[in-house]
């Protein structure tokens, strides 16, 4: 009698996964579809396993038909430049004292947090391989696709070189510092090495590499005006990258930086506020891209309690970076380049983390405008997820409403084209009212043809 009752049981189990495997109708719903600066009114959009079957179909039936009530059906978001292995709040110096447990679980927390956002993909930007894509991936998790890294690849005293100046007063070695370590930064010298770490990632299965060709804000030992790696080590890197069929991302802010990357083969350009007019033309006339965080050229940084600090380092750079990269908006607006979307949100959590996604939502709208920072955040985080060529652990498309590509879909309450509100953009940052971990006007998300949020 029991061995029947669990026969049976497998059974219906069985059943139960054919049907939410099979087809999805969501109906009555006006479809954004990442590309287009308008919305496809009544539809209906049909789902078969992970996959969008038709886009304002005639089908009415389905083994899951969901009512969208006239709102808002929209690609899943995608972030292209976030650090799930930085969510500790205690920033470099706790992150050299942390094991791999801690950093894991970290990176578990930030991947919930944005899928819980609307974004279905991130693409992360230094420090992370394949174990937690895989854990999500096998359903053990909730969280975003992942496209990776691998550790961020930096010269000695680059800003990637996390060792404190105590240490590298004393000569002590790379492997000193926990971040190496644990593969989270490889500091390189000398092509032959950047060729080693490059490879060294994509061993450990890294997707795309990111290298540091300039200085940075956070880092305390790197001015921002540094120039980073000889054009020789970044074509190591580009050649070995390019081996595997995919490209080169850089850590950058200077125009004359930029420039020199584009020359030499860099393909993405991540931060780049200070870039001119005519560099950005020349980027768009190579197809790149562009991935700024403009929540940063926002005064309102003044009020963060390291940034705004005159004493110390990062202060002055926060100055530096406001005042050149004031013209960044109107350069974009005018050139229009493949922008694609970037919090670059570190070591912070909780509501901290949730209003700087939110504002970093509304100030990239409020300063290209609402479709072309919908536009980065859909169609062009999906291409240049593509851009990972034979790499791509995703290999259909991402980013888009259209038939093939992969079920990535949020339903939000409102026209997101009209009001940018509509994603849980919000227009205050470091003085926002603390929120909870939804979204309320996002009303539905869908990963992979499975609904992990719905309340429709």
């Amino acid at each position: 009698m029991k061995i029947k009752t669990i026969v049976t049981a497998l059974a219906l189990a069985l059943a139960s996964s054919q049907v939410l495997a099979s087809t999805t109708l969501f109906k009555n719903v006006n479809v954004f579809d990442g590309s287009k600066d308008k919305l496809h009114k009544n539809c209906s959009v049909l789902i078969e396993k992970n996959t969008i079957k038709d886009v304002c179909t005639k089908t009415t039936t389905a083994d899951v038909v969901i009512d969208g009530k006239g709102k808002t059906l929209m690609p899943g978001l995608i972030d292209s430049h976030v650090h799930f292995n930085l969510m500790n709040p205690g920033g470099v110096r706790e992150l050299e004292a942390m094991s791999w447990e801690k950093i894991g679980a970290g990176a578990a927390y930030g991947a919930t947090e944005w899928l819980a956002n609307g974004f279905t993909t991130v693409r992360d930007m230094g420090g992370l391989y394949t174990g937690l894509r895989e854990v999500i991936d096998s359903g053990m998790l909730d969280g975003p696709r992942i496209y990776n890294a691998g550790g961020f690849i930096s010269q000695t005293s680059g800003h990637g070189d996390w060792r404190s100046t105590a240490s590298s007063v004393m000569g002590l070695k790379h492997t000193d510092s926990n971040t190496e370590r644990l593969g989270i930064a490889r500091v390189v010298d000398g092509p032959a090495q950047v060729m080693a770490g490059v490879r060294q990632n994509f061993g450990a299965g890294a997707d795309y590499t990111k290298v540091m060709i300039g200085g940075g804000v956070s880092s305390d030992k790197d001015p921002l005006h540094s120039l980073q790696f000889t054009e020789d080590e970044i074509k190591a890197a580009v050649e070995a990258s390019e081996a595997w069929d995919t490209y080169v991302a850089a850590h950058v802010y200077q125009d004359e930086h930029i420039d020199r990357g584009i020359d030499l083969g860099i393909k993405v350009f991540d931060h780049a506020q200070f870039i001119s007019e005519k560099t950005l033309k020349k980027l768009k006339s190579k197809g790149y891209f562009i991935s700024p965080n403009t929540n940063g050229m926002n005064p309102d940084l003044l009020k963060h309690p390291v940034y705004g600090n005159p004493d110390l380092p990062q202060y002055p750079k926060v100055v530096e970076f406001m005042e050149k990269s004031k013209n960044l908006f109107k350069h974009l607006r005018k050139v229009k380049p493949k922008i694609v979307f970037n919090t670059d949100i570190v070591f912070t959590t909780g509501a901290a983390l949730r209003s700087g996604i939110d504002f970093q939502k509304y100030d990239l709208a409020r300063g290209i405008g609402n479709f072309e920072a919908l536009k980065s955040m859909t169609s062009y985080g999906g291409e240049l997820a593509a851009l990972t060529g034979k790499n791509n652990p995703y290999p259909k498309k991402l980013g888009v409403i259209e038939k093939g590509a992969y079920a990535d879909i949020i339903i939000v309450d409102g026209n997101p084209l009209e009001d940018i509100t509509a994603i849980g953009a919000h227009d205050k940052w470091l003085d926002a009212e603390p929120r909870g971990k939804e979204i309320a006007s996002i009303k539905l998300i869908m990963k992979d043809g499975k609904v992990y949020k719905n309340t429709l």
